[in-house]
């Protein structure tokens, strides 16, 4: 009767995280992403008539962007709702950034929720854009021109100067301008030669006495996610010694395996890491076959590292489970099955707290991308799927499998284990969207509890399920959900009757 009992809370626990889940869902920013097809012939129109290049059968690779900085900063100073229309129109979120390559040229271009240009650099020869004649006449000319809206950048901005400089023996001259809206001030520079404009570029600031605070505690965040880094190193290190001087060796099969994951999570994702460095830093230098075989060559290496991480520490994680008698992929279906539950519950109880700690203002989270902005920026299962095994692989090992075992090993007691691993594993990880900062890391530490436990309670692979669980719904949600609503508004319109 207890055990019929204790499966059928197995079934509902799930069952009711879902729905908390989807009741207290995170909010979301409005999306008013360009669709990609039109953001590129924007910026065709655009090179055309301002650089004097055609740029239509370039290869091109496009990447969604916002401005993580600026946007954290506000969202930590308690403004980003105040001036969420100003991020969307001044392009500091829901933009697009397009890279045109051929041969040894490229064009880098930034266009924002109106369709405006906000960054823009060309790397052609002076010579080639002199064959062309310029598009405008005055700097106040170019900002009516580059206008699109009445509350757009560039209606807003203000010129407020020009100057001259010389370089590579050709005449640059420079426009400036300030767009300003209390506390956001953009300085935007632009630069042309004969007529042609070749550079478009920006910096932002936020006006307000508290932002010397804000980044102060943006750095010390940073500092504290480069534990992750260290961590790996010591556990390495602590992995190797656990070998060296453990008399019983687990079997390595399964540490292979592990290993061999991550390293396919590596790989499957090649094209888009790519491309992605392509738009973010390609150098016109290099064709694009040396950029893609750079790519792929680092990608192998930074599998194998982290594949070669991984395997020690499960290796040296799997002896001491074995010394200590904590299951590894004993009883998988019902590690699995266990871990699949409490995922999916976690998901629902933690999204239900953070809703509630929100209605009592005590905590702020930024929102997060809309469904619509994440399926339009090219997101895509094998990314979701790659995040959430690296994510879960990597960490649980070292965390769960590694440091675990080693504490309840060298001081005889489970609970300090798990108590010092939750700690560390919070701490690697950033507080960036929440604030106060602090409850997300209690979160974490309440999270790493509960992994720690189950992984002592159940086994390794249920806390690994439980972890991947929860961050492979948690990235692909926006994605099933938009592509859900996509086919049922395309059925209810196949389904209606012709008039």
């Amino acid at each position: 009767m207890m055990t019929t009992i204790i499966h059928l809370l197995w079934i509902i626990l799930p069952i009711a995280g879902t729905f908390l889940f989807y009741k207290f869902k995170p909010k979301t920013y409005e999306s008013l992403l360009l669709h990609k097809k039109e953001a590129r012939e924007l910026a065709v129109q655009f090179i055309k008539r301002y650089s004097g290049i055609d740029v239509s059968d370039w290869d091109f690779y496009a990447m969604y962007w916002y401005d993580r900085n600026t946007v954290n900063m506000l969202h930590h100073l308690g403004l980003l709702s105040k001036v969420r229309h100003i991020l969307y129109h001044w392009g500091l979120v829901e933009s697009w950034r397009i890279r045109f390559v051929r041969e040894n040229r490229s064009v880098i271009i930034g266009i924002n929720s109106n369709g405006e240009i906000t960054f823009y650099t060309a790397n052609l020869s002076k010579k080639e854009m002199a064959k062309h004649k310029g598009a405008f006449s005055s700097p106040e000319q170019l900002k009516k021109e580059l206008a699109v809206s009445d509350n757009g950048l560039w209606a807003v901005s203000q010129f407020t100067g020009a100057g001259r400089k010389e370089e590579d023996l050709e005449n640059i001259e420079t426009y400036w301008y300030i767009a300003e809206s209390q506390p956001v001030r953009m300085k935007i520079t632009v630069e042309i030669h004969n007529g042609q404009i070749f550079y478009i570029g920006s910096e932002q600031e936020i006006l307000t006495e508290d932002i010397e605070t804000a980044v102060k505690k943006e750095q010390m965040e940073s500092t504290l996610n480069m534990t992750g880094v260290l961590a790996s190193c010591l556990a390495v290190i602590a992995a190797i010694i656990i070998l060296i001087n453990l008399r019983q060796n687990a079997g390595i099969t399964a540490s292979i395996l592990l290993g061999a994951v991550l390293f396919f999570c590596n790989i499957i994702t090649i094209k888009e890491d790519i491309q992605l460095s392509i738009v973010n830093t390609y150098d016109s230098r290099l064709s694009i076959k040396t950029v893609y075989a750079l790519g792929i060559l680092s990608a192998i290496l930074a599998g194998l590292a982290t594949g070669f991480v991984v395997y020690i520490c499960s290796l040296a994680g799997h002896s001491l489970s074995n010394v200590l008698q904590i299951a590894f992929f004993d009883n998988a279906v019902w590690q699995f099955f266990v871990g699949l539950s409490v995922g999916i519950g976690c998901l629902g109880f933690f999204s239900a707290i953070f809703s509630w700690l929100e209605e009592k203002n005590w905590l702020r989270i930024s929102p997060e991308l809309s469904n619509r902005t994440i399926y339009l920026s090219g997101f895509t299962f094998k990314q979701g799927l790659s995040i959430g095994l690296q994510s879960s692989i990597a960490e649980e090992t070292v965390y769960r499998l590694l440091i675990i075992p080693t504490i309840w090993w060298l001081s005889g007691n489970w609970a300090l284990a798990i108590i010092i691993s939750s700690i560390l594993w919070a701490i690697m990880h950033q507080g960036t969207g929440f604030h106060p900062r602090w409850i997300r890391w209690i979160q974490l530490v309440i999270f790493g509890i509960i992994l720690g436990f189950f992984f002592i309670q159940f086994g390794f692979l249920s806390s690994l399920t439980i972890h991947f669980i929860y961050n492979f719904i948690l990235v692909m949600k926006p994605l099933w959900d938009y592509t859900f609503q996509k086919k049922l508004k395309a059925s209810e319109t196949f389904k209606q009757p012709s008039v």
